[in-house]
């Protein structure tokens, strides 16, 4: 019998559902008992009205809409008036274009986000009757709904809902794939990758493809209705690192860009290095990121020292941690070069050329302080002049080890503690590594003392000359 009434009642405090005719106006809906079912397996509730009013007798799972009763369904509900609603969020991945086809005696509804989709509501006994729709289903999670009543009679309903797997009418491309994943065995130095499953209803296959880091062009490694491979390349010293992607196919031929392109190193590699030097203790200290591969086992730290008259990388020990101190260094001003190597749990270590490369990651060129000043005092030497005394400072280091930029001279009254700085100048090499001044000084009688010393860009300062002395006549 149909609902032909306009009926608004409340049962159990809930509001029911109002009918006029075989339009639903307004559903406020009972909350269902708090089931959860399994990824895209609907959520059934039985109600003892073909309102869907008031609390549901039973809630649980099922897998299919696909339900013919001769009774009451479960214990609690009646043979005739009752309605079952089944819905479920599942995600559709890409979306496209999808078949929805429903079957039922009596009234049945289906809704996709709430959206009636399909209008079966009418009384029809015994016989049941389908419609089936055409629809794109956008990308992404979306909730189907099915309500169907049974008002007299046999109890039949089924539902289906599925992609359109036609080239002429999908045209969507599947999503990329996800969560790549790699393992690297260096004992038969081939790749593993596994990713996860895509969300398409119409998956036909996936594709996977590798390229070596540095080259733009891509070779297919396999296609595969499963998510995991072993690619066969052997790597044949363990130090060529690949990218590798996965792309999915549907079964419209359409194709999916590439997952994020994955790299596999077979050698773990150091990919920055930094340093300090410590002034208090004269140490460098070395830093870089912590490996995580399986297949990594240690560093070894490395330094460009000079051995036999010629620089050569030496080994200062090995690590697992990412940080390492060296023993104290001379603050010389010079420039020291550090690398770090990776040994992966096969044996390899990384490629260790004998020069420098300013551009590798795991090297660093540090600069050390200069606290050494130069080696060799100035000559001094004194004479006259129009208003005083001429001082003369020269160093006579030959120009290949010259080490310092400048001269200095101090003076004194003799006897006295204090030194005066007369002249604090740098020297033009190409007018020689002198520095001259007239100090000028009263003709008083007294004695004067000069020295000198050179200095460097870093502020030190070579031993003194000799002390020179001078006595001024009474003008």
């Amino acid at each position: 019998m149909h609902l032909k009434s306009l009926v608004a009642a409340r049962t159990g405090g809930a509001m029911s559902a109002v009918v006029l005719g075989s339009l639903l106006v307004s559903a406020p809906q009972a909350a269902a008992a708090d089931v959860t079912c399994s990824t895209n397996v609907y959520k059934r509730t039985f109600y003892k009205n073909t309102s869907f009013s008031g609390s549901p007798v039973k809630t649980d799972c099922d897998s299919a809409i696909s339900q013919s009763w001769s009774g009451a369904p479960v214990s609690g509900v009646p043979s005739n008036n009752f309605g079952v609603r089944w819905s479920v969020t599942r995600d559709f991945g890409s979306g496209g274009p999808f078949t929805f086809t429903a079957s039922a005696t009596d009234g049945v509804r289906v809704y996709l986000d709430g959206v009636r989709k399909i209008d079966l509501w009418k009384g029809t006994g015994d016989t049941a009757r389908s419609k089936s729709v055409n629809l794109t289903v956008p990308s992404g999670k979306h909730t189907l709904r099915v309500d169907y009543v049974n008002w007299t009679g046999a109890a039949k309903v089924t539902y289906t809902y599925g992609p359109r797997t036609s080239a002429t009418y999908d045209k969507t491309k599947p999503l990329a794939p996800t969560g790549v994943k790699t393992a690297y065995n260096t004992t038969t130095r081939k790749t593993t990758l596994s990713w996860s499953a895509n969300k398409e209803m119409d998956l036909a296959s996936y594709s996977l493809y590798r390229r070596p880091v540095g080259s733009s062009t891509w070779t297919r490694v396999t296609t595969t209705t499963a998510r995991s491979h072993t690619d066969p390349l052997v790597n044949p010293d363990d130090r060529t690192p690949y990218y590798y992607e996965v792309r999915a196919k549907d079964k419209a031929g359409n194709t999916s860009s590439g997952s994020t392109d994955t790299i596999v190193r077979p050698l773990p590699v150091v990919t920055s290095l930094t340093g300090t030097y410590d002034k208090a203790t004269g140490k460098v200290i070395l830093n870089w990121p912590l490996n995580t591969e399986p297949h990594f086992d240690h560093y070894t730290v490395l330094s460009n020292d000079k051995v036999d008259g010629s620089y050569v990388w030496v080994p200062l020990g090995t690590t697992r941690g990412s940080t390492w101190t060296t023993a104290p260094v001379t603050a010389d001003g010079e420039t020291r070069h550090y690398r770090v190597l990776v040994t992966n749990d096969g044996g390899t270590t990384t490629y260790n050329p004998g020069w420098l490369d300013a551009t590798a990651a795991h090297e660093l060129w540090l600069d050390i302080p200069d606290r050494i000043g130069p080696a060799y005092a100035p000559e001094l030497t004194l004479g006259s002049c129009a208003s005083g005394i001429q001082a003369t400072a020269t160093d006579y280091t030959p120009a290949p080890i010259r080490d310092f930029t400048g001269l200095a001279i101090e003076r004194r009254t003799a006897g006295s503690d204090t030194w005066w700085v007369v002249l604090h100048k740098g020297y033009d090499p190409r007018l020689g590594a002198t520095a001259t001044i007239c100090d000028p000084l009263p003709a008083d009688g007294r004695t004067y003392e000069y020295r000198a010393r050179t200095f460097d860009a870093a502020g030190n300062y070579s031993p003194y000359s000799e002390i020179r002395a001078v006595t001024v006549p009474v003008g």
